[in-house]
C-alpha cells in the first residue's frame, strides 16, 4: 500500500492511498487537504496509484503511483520542480514538496502480502478485492514475503506455523475489508485484536499465544533436521529454516555414516514408511529401518512430524524435538522393523510416494485435517493398541490366511480401515503408569500427528471401492458354494 508520510511541518497523520483513485492535494474540499500554506493551489495535484497487473499472486509487481503538477507555485520531487500539468511515476523514498514552504512528505510503499488458508470461493473473492484495493498481493502458500495469515478460524497447518514462525499476525478476511473503510473514511487502520479468529482445534485447547513472540524465530536454534524422504523436505524444510534451525535431505545416494544421525542436535524425522507399500522400493525400506534401528540402538528416535509444530505452538523444545527424551521407560518406535512387516495397522498415508495426484499436501491447498473426527479416533486408541501388539505376533502366512478367510475377510478390513485413519505417525508410547505431563504430551500428539501429512481424498475413494469390490467377490464366492 503506498502511503504519503509528513516529514515537515505539523504532525500529521500518514496519508494512506487507495488503488485506482484520484487523490487531489490542495488547500480547500480536497482528499488531501493542506490548509496552512498559502502556496498551495485549490486544485495542487493529483497522486494516484495503479496496478498493472491482474494477478495478485505477482508479488514482485507493485501498484504504479503517480504525480501531476497542476499548481501556480509548483510541486517538487527530490528538490526538482516538474513541469505544469505533466506527471511523473514516484518510487519508494521520493520527496515531495508541495509549494515553496513546509509541505513536505515522503512516499512509501509497504507491502501487503496475505497468505490464505481454508477460505471458501465467496471468502476467497472478497479477499481478493479489499486486498487489490490496498495495492497488496494474495497467495496460496506461504513464503517470507507473506505479510499475514488470513484464515476464518484457527487451525493447524503448515501455513499457521510458518506465520508463527515469522511473527506475523493471523487475522479474518474481514479485517481487510474494515482497513479499506477506514482509509477511505480517513481513520486510524482496525486494531489486529478486533480480528484474530477463534481456534479451532480441541485437541491442543483454545490458550494458545498466536502473538508475535521472538523466541519462536529461534525455537530451532542449534537443531538440524535430517529428512529421509524428499516430499517431506519440501513440505516441511521452510518451517524449520524460519524456527532457525537448518534443514538437510539424505538419500541412498548421499548416506552418512552412522555417526552423523547421532550429533547432538540432530534430529531424524520419522519417514512413516511400512512394508505394505508397495510403490516404495525394497531397497529404501530396508535403508529407512537401518537408520531407524541404529537410533534405537543408540537410545534416540525418530522426531514424529507433529513435534514440529507442536514445539513451535508451545514455545519449546524439552517435551518435542529431542530425539534423547524418552516419554516413557516403555517406548515403543513404531516404524516397522522387519519382525513387525506383518502389522496391518500402519496407514499407507505415512509415506506420501504414491502418484501425485492422489494426494493433497497441505502446504499447496487449504484442506486441513478434521480433527473433531480425530477425538473420536483417540478414543478407540486401546483397540488399536491390542490389534497391533497381536498383529506383530503373527506371521506372514498366518496374517495372509487369516485376511483371506471368508469369515473374517470383511471385519479384518473394516479394522484396518479404521485404524488406518487414526494411526497418523509410526511412533507411538505405550505405558500405564505415565506421569500426567506425558499423558498430556501424548493425547496432543496423538490428536495432532498428521496435520502436516497430506489430506487424503481419491486414495480413500479408491480404498473405498477396493473394499466394495472384495465383498462382492467374496458374497459371489458364498453363493456359488
Amino acid at each position: 500500500m503506498w502511503k504519503l508520510l509528513p516529514i515537515a511541518g505539523p504532525a500529521r497523520e500518514p496519508y494512506r492511498l487507495l488503488t485506482g483513485v484520484e487523490y487531489v492535494v490542495g488547500r480547500k474540499n480536497s482528499s488531501i487537504l493542506i490548509e496552512d500554506d498559502k502556496s498551495i493551489s485549490r486544485d495542487h495535484a493529483v497522486l494516484t496509484a495503479n496496478f498493472s497487473i491482474t494477478n495478485l499472486s505477482q508479488t514482485d509487481e507493485i501498484p504504479i503511483l503517480t504525480i501531476k503538477d497542476n499548481s501556480k507555485y509548483g510541486t517538487f520531487v527530490n528538490e526538482e520542480k516538474m513541469q505544469t500539468a505533466t506527471s511523473l511515476t514516484l518510487k519508494t523514498g521520493n520527496r515531495v514538496t508541495f509549494g515553496v514552504f513546509e509541505s513536505k512528505f515522503r512516499v512509501e510503499y509497504e507491502p501487503l502480502v496475505a497468505c490464505s488458508s481454508c477460505l471458501d470461493a465467496s471468502r476467497k473473492a472478497s479477499l481478493n478485492e479489499a486486498i487489490l484495493q490496498l495495492g497488496g498481493h494474495t497467495i496460496n502458500s506461504w513464503t517470507e514475503e507473506c505479510t499475514h495469515l488470513v484464515m476464518v478460524s484457527v487451525k493447524v497447518t503448515i501455513k499457521t506455523i510458518c506465520a508463527l514462525l515469522c511473527g506475523c499476525p493471523i487475522v479474518k478476511p474481514e479485517y481487510f475489508a474494515e482497513f479499506v473503510k477506514a482509509v477511505q473514511s480517513k481513520k486510524e487502520p482496525p486494531q489486529i485484536e478486533n480480528f484474530i479468529p477463534p481456534i479451532d482445534e480441541p485437541a491442543i485447547g483454545s490458550k494458545i499465544d498466536l502473538s508475535r513472540r521472538e523466541e519462536r524465530k529461534q525455537i530451532f536454534k542449534g537443531k538440524t533436521f535430517v529428512f529421509l524422504n524428499a516430499k517431506q523436505h519440501k513440505k516441511l524444510s521452510s518451517a524449520v529454516v524460519f524456527g532457525g534451525g537448518s534443514a538437510r535431505l539424505i538419500t541412498e545416494e548421499n548416506e552418512e555414516a552412522d555417526s552423523f544421525f547421532s550429533t547432538p542436535g540432530t534430529c531424524v524425522v520419522d519417514v512413516g514408511i511400512t512394508n505394505s507399500q508397495t510403490l516404495v522400493p525394497d531397497s529404501q525400506k530396508k535403508w529407512v529401518n537401518s537408520i531407524m534401528d541404529m537410533l534405537q540402538r543408540q537410545g534416540l528416535r525418530p522426531i514424529p512430524e507433529a513435534e514440529i509444530g507442536l514445539a513451535v505452538i508451545f514455545m519449546t523444545t524439552e517435551n518435542y524435538c529431542d530425539p534423547q527424551a524418552q516419554p516413557s521407560i516403555e517406548l515403543k518406535t513404531a516404524t516397522p522393523r522387519p519382525t513387525l512387516s506383518q502389522s496391518s495397522s500402519v496407514s499407507d498415508k505415512l509415506m506420501p510416494s504414491i502418484p501425485v495426484n492422489t494426494t493433497t499436501y497441505v502446504p499447496d491447498t487449504e484442506s486441513n485435517m478434521d480433527f473433531s473426527e480425530k477425538l473420536k479416533e483417540i478414543q478407540s486408541s486401546r483397540i488399536e493398541q491390542k490389534f497391533r501388539m497381536s498383529s506383530q505376533e503373527t506371521s506372514t502366512t498366518k496374517e495372509s490366511a487369516k485376511i483371506n478367510s471368508n469369515n473374517d475377510n470383511i471385519s479384518n478390513t473394516m479394522i484396518k480401515t479404521k485404524i488406518a485413519d487414526y494411526q497418523l505417525s509410526p511412533t507411538k508410547f505405550l505405558g500405564v503408569n505415565k506421569s500426567r505431563d506425558w499423558a498430556s504430551h501424548q493425547q496432543q500428539t496423538n490428536s495432532i500427528k498428521n496435520y502436516f501429512q497430506p489430506a487424503t481424498k481419491k486414495s480413500k475413494r479408491m480404498e473405498l471401492g477396493r473394499n466394495m469390490v472384495s465383498r462382492k467377490n467374496h458374497y459371489s464366492q458364498v453363493k456359488k458354494n
